[in-house]
């Protein structure tokens, strides 16, 4: 039996309960739902593993001790998933290199060549250049590190924040589990200090907890005195670490098949739950009627809703590193089996795949077809003589009434003078690399690559 105790909430928790138990991990402190389609245990047992849904609710957030077993079921199975590792709240001693006040930025040296940039208005100490600083790493945004003066000191069951109000996880439920941690954080009473109680709190009992905060007090004191200690810029305290997994439609399928498996559940349940469709998706399963009919009402709710002819649409093209890229055009083809968008462009931009500049004009007209493997891009000049073609190879694409979204997988085929070519080969492979994609998926993406190329020959 696996050790791993999991605690689930969010639109993927009935199926990746039954995946997860399928798979030999214990799953505690269930909903009321989760309890009557699985007629488990009502275990209140501290979980060491947290997963919840993104906020776009296309994917998870995994983190505590043991995330990395979870993860490693969780890509052996679903196939067309990518998988971010995302380290936060790692401390460092650093250097004020320059202060940007037009910006309202503070750039810090932190060590090994690395710099990080600091919100004037989170800073809290002399503003001058080479100052010692303390900060912490909040998150990586377009690849730059963001930072904070304002520290936050983590354990396993809490975090400690300078200044503000004792909290509780929203993740934590029970009334009653709430109400005793609030009492236990308001008579510590640390000066400076709050408590944020996580959900690997709950079900622990009050002595563990309260020798938990002492613990993290003096490990903030030690960070302070390291900061005399150390001669180099550098990292002075490991963070945690946080995974995130964004699911394709390969995956939300295989979810569907899941659930269906304990549950009513409507074809396309969580490709609709994902894209914003919650109430109607419960309101169609809370109804006795025959399968197809429901699907047949629910497309046609979609079919009101959209792509017509005329109006504005939008692409998200996700990034392995999480980045969303919004592409926005005019439908001009709205098909079952094809949506086709014209998007004007840029004037004195760049095209770096096809190394052509976009002249006053220009403009794209992009095919989106709903489960395809690829996204083709045709680029015209104003007098309508076509400049190249770019076919970006991604995850099945999920086309929805406002929007289509996929997840790009980095490698693409450029088409100029009628020649096909492969570009951009060595960021596939280094997305594999970092175990961002399975290497089913890495296969998959080559073989699509290779075949498109084959077919101008």
């Amino acid at each position: 039996m696996n050790e791993n105790k999991v605690k689930i909430r969010g639109i993927y928790s009935t199926a990746l309960t039954k995946f997860l138990l399928n798979n030999g991990f214990k799953i505690v402190d269930p909903s009321n739902k989760i309890n009557e389609r699985f007629n488990t245990e009502n275990s209140y047992d501290s979980a060491n593993i947290l997963l919840c849904d993104k906020n776009d609710m296309n994917g998870i957030i995994i983190n505590g001790k043991g995330s990395e077993s979870l993860i490693e079921v969780l890509q052996g199975y679903f196939m067309d998933s990518i998988i971010r590792k995302i380290e936060t709240g790692t401390i460092y001693r650093g250097t004020i290199k320059k202060i940007d006040k037009n910006k309202n930025i503070i750039f810090v040296n932190i060590g090994n060549n690395e710099e990080g940039i600091l919100n004037l208005e989170e800073y809290w100490g002399f503003l001058r250049e080479n100052e010692k600083v303390i900060v912490q790493l909040k998150g990586i945004i377009n690849g730059k590190k963001i930072l904070s003066s304002k520290l936050r000191i983590f354990g396993d069951s809490l975090i400690l924040i300078k200044e503000g109000f004792n909290k509780v996880s929203k993740n934590i439920y029970d009334e009653e589990e709430r109400k005793r941690l609030m009492n236990i954080a308001n008579k510590i009473k640390i000066e400076g200090w709050s408590i944020l109680w996580k959900s690997h709190a709950q079900g622990k009992p009050d002595l563990e907890l309260v020798t938990e905060v002492n613990q993290l007090i003096q490990k903030e004191k030690d960070i302070r005195n390291k900061l005399n200690n150390i001669k180099e810029d550098g990292i002075i305290e490991r963070g945690s670490l946080v995974y995130t997994v964004d699911f394709g439609g390969i995956s939300k399928q295989k979810l569907d098949n899941l659930r269906k498996s304990v549950a009513n559940t409507v074809i396309g349940h969580h490709f609709l739950k994902a894209g914003g469709y919650s109430m109607l998706t419960d309101f169609a399963e809370s109804l006795n009627i025959d399968d197809n009919i429901l699907t047949d009402k629910i497309n046609k709710v979609l079919k009101e809703e959209g792509p017509k002819e005329g109006s504005y649409y939008e692409i998200i093209h996700k990034k392995a590193n999480g980045r969303d890229i919004i592409m926005k055009g005019t439908v001009i083809k709205a098909e079952e089996n094809e949506v086709l968008i014209r998007r004007n462009l840029r004037y004195g931009k760049f095209l770096d795949g096809l190394q052509i500049n976009i002249d006053e004009g220009d403009y794209a007209i992009t095919s989106i077809k709903p489960g395809s493997w690829t996204l083709t891009h045709k680029y015209f000049n104003k007098e309508g003589f076509q400049k190249g073609s770019y076919i970006n190879i991604n995850t099945p694409i999920e086309v929805y009434p406002k929007f289509a979204r996929y997840i790009d997988l980095e490698i693409d085929v450029i088409e100029r003078n009628n020649k096909r070519e492969i570009i951009d080969l060595e960021k596939l492979e280094e997305i594999k690399k970092i175990k961002a994609i399975s290497q089913e998926l890495y296969d998959k993406a080559l073989e699509i690559a290779n075949k498109i190329v084959q077919e101008s020959n």
